[in-house]
């Protein structure tokens, strides 16, 4: 009789008992230890990534002149700045009438120009190079009804400052 009440007694405590906080901890490591984590991964609250830095997004800018000499400008922080470098590297040339045909903001430009004596030039603007150059080239032969050749490309890339 005492070992049936034993039996029954061993079995009661194993079905009532509950765990209640418990840990994962490495072995031969104690509960409450540092390197111990809860079982619950929703109780953690993670704090949100902090930033490391912040991303500058850059101007361009075309300039030319009459006699079709161009100046070009990109990675610049402003667009008065862009626009003062393009007039300059145009006026390089030797030309006193440079003027400003387009800036430009965080993506690609594209500069075409018709065959010799036709009229139809297009500067592009567009997310990446090879979409600028190949919009430019087909509004250039559109519109020249000649075939058009690149004068050049290029993009304002975002600068990426750490705080």
């Amino acid at each position: 009789m005492l070992r049936s009440f034993s039996y029954l007694f061993l079995l009661g405590s194993i079905i009532s008992a509950t765990a209640v906080g418990q840990t994962r901890c490495p072995i031969g490591v104690q509960a409450g230890n540092i390197q111990c984590i809860p079982d619950d991964p929703q109780a953690e609250v993670n704090a949100a990534p902090r930033p490391t830095g912040e991303w500058i997004k850059t101007w361009g800018a075309i300039a030319s002149s009459e006699n079709g000499d161009i100046g070009s400008s990109t990675g610049k922080f402003s667009k008065k700045d862009a626009e003062a470098e393009a007039i300059k590297i145009c006026a390089d040339f030797g030309n006193s009438d440079c003027k400003v045909n387009m800036t430009y903001k965080n993506q690609c430009v594209a500069v075409v120009q018709a065959a010799k004596g036709r009229t139809g030039g297009k500067i592009i603007t567009a997310e990446t190079a090879d979409i600028a150059k190949r919009t430019a080239l087909r509004k250039c032969q559109d519109d020249s009804g000649a075939q058009c050749f690149v004068r050049g490309t290029d993009c304002t890339e975002p600068f990426f400052r750490k705080f």
